[in-house]
């Protein structure tokens, strides 16, 4: 029933004159005089709201409580209950109840908390409903691919996501998937249904930056006519992802010091300490270690962030997954253009495995919807495929078991050489390290060395 009322009294005038000022009011309501009735009738009728006295003469309101609360759509409980049980409601309040109203009471006293319960349970189902949607969307299989680097990165999130970690620091160059990282770890954690709120550190000036963070008071500066929650206060029982935090100032680090070791901060010009519950989660494309080696960062911050980091992997070092992220980027801009992709030509494949993205994901992403954006009909066209390589005059060939090069001397090293060669017999071999290493004659382990030196391994 939409919005109906179970009432659970055993004083039945009583009960009856309130379902009846109820009904007047646009309710359907329902009207049970012991609490095994009302369980009954509660299982029966599937009420929105249950008004529960908490002295029942079979079973305590406490008890009601406890078996509405085990059914799939539990409604939601309002104690009533006589002078000198306040205790009692409170901890009936601690179990799932909404509010509790002692007797005797207004009528529209009840009316209004039965108005505030409906809406908070909208709320709450909204909420829910873009969690879940929030969930699908940053699942840890929304971080594609199968090789080992981001495998080790999909187990630890699952990990951190298990339990509440408070700090975590996530480090990797631009466009790795800091941020998708981060949004996974929130999503599927257990403040999933709190706010999530993220922060540029770099895109935002100092002064500005800080109030965004800390919010103010009215007065607090020229402009503060009124005053303003900052984003810590906003995303209390949730997380907060700092991103390019190795751009913050040293003077606002300084603060952050404070809000990490303390979990309390101060608006500017403010006087009261607030109290905040959240996972900062801190992101940086800078070796912050190096950083403090030069005085740009603060040593006792680093170490306050450093209780658990991982490195996202660029995409150099897990070019196996290219073919996957490819896949997902062609069907996400077919949906999102209107395109009818259904095939990547071999020579574009070949060309991005070569490639070493500088950009990482985030380029390859561009570099696909650029292509499909001026494409036409059901092949990604070669032609739209921009890739900025700096080529040196070096050029491998493959004719069968020969490879031939052609080298201008005057503008190649030795090692640029050794790594054309290495990159073409890697590609001839699909990637595989065995047959690679067994081709070009040396061991698997000295290969490995090798792509390592050449940043294509983790």
């Amino acid at each position: 029933m939409s919005n109906s009322i179970l009432i659970i009294d055993d004083e039945v005038f009583f009960a009856k004159k309130l379902a009846k000022n109820l009904t007047n009011a646009g309710y359907d309501t329902i009207t049970a005089f012991n609490g095994k009735d009302g369980i009954r009738l509660a299982l029966e009728n599937n009420p929105k709201i249950a008004v529960v006295d908490f002295k029942l003469p079979d079973i305590d309101g406490i008890e009601v409580l406890k078996s509405l609360s085990k059914m799939d759509n539990p409604p939601i409980p309002i104690i009533i209950t006589a002078h000198g049980y306040v205790e009692a409601a409170v901890s009936a309040m601690r179990l799932g109840a909404y509010d509790f109203i002692e007797k005797p009471f207004p009528v529209d006293k009840l009316k209004i908390i039965i108005q505030n319960a409906l809406s908070s349970a909208s709320l709450k189902k909204t909420v829910d409903v873009a969690t879940k949607k929030e969930r699908r969307k940053h699942n840890f299989d929304s971080l594609v691919g199968d090789s080992d680097s981001i495998n080790k990165v999909k187990e630890l999130l699952k990990k951190l996501a298990a339990g509440d970690a408070k700090m975590v620091l996530v480090t990797g160059e631009t466009g790795t998937g800091k941020g998708l990282a981060a949004k996974v770890l929130h999503y599927n954690g257990p403040r999933a249904e709190k706010p999530f709120m993220e922060m540029n550190c770099a895109a935002i000036p100092e002064n500005l930056l800080e109030s965004e963070l800390f919010g103010y008071e009215a007065g607090a500066f020229t402009d503060a006519k009124k005053s303003r929650s900052g984003i810590l206060e906003d995303a209390d029982g949730g997380s907060i992802l700092l991103d390019e935090i190795g751009d913050m100032s040293l003077n606002l680090q300084a603060k952050l010091v404070k809000v990490i070791e303390e979990r309390t901060f101060r608006r500017l010009g403010g006087k009261k300490d607030i109290h905040v519950d959240v996972q900062i989660i801190a992101a940086t494309n800078k070796d912050l270690r190096e950083q403090v080696k030069k005085q740009l960062f603060r040593q006792d911050l680093f170490h306050r962030l450093n209780v658990i980091h991982f490195e996202m992997p660029t995409l150099r070092e897990r070019k196996q997954d290219i073919p996957l992220l490819t896949d997902k980027f062609v069907k996400y801009f077919n949906n999102d253009l209107n395109k009818s992709i259904t095939s990547v030509p071999e020579e574009v494949m070949k060309s991005f495995r070569l490639y070493d993205w500088p950009g990482n994901v985030r380029e390859l992403r561009s570099t696909i919807e650029r292509a499909m954006i001026l494409s036409e009909g059901e092949e990604l066209n070669p032609s739209y495929v921009s890739l900025e390589i700096e080529e040196k005059d070096i050029k491998v060939k493959s004719e069968g078991s020969r490879m031939m090069l052609e080298i201008s001397m005057d503008d190649s090293s030795l090692d640029e050489i050794e790594q054309k060669i290495i990159k073409q017999a890697l590609e001839e071999n699909d990637w595989n390290q065995t047959k690679t290493a067994k081709a070009l004659k040396i061991n698997r382990q000295n290969l490995r060395y090798r792509m390592k030196k050449m940043g294509i391994l983790s």
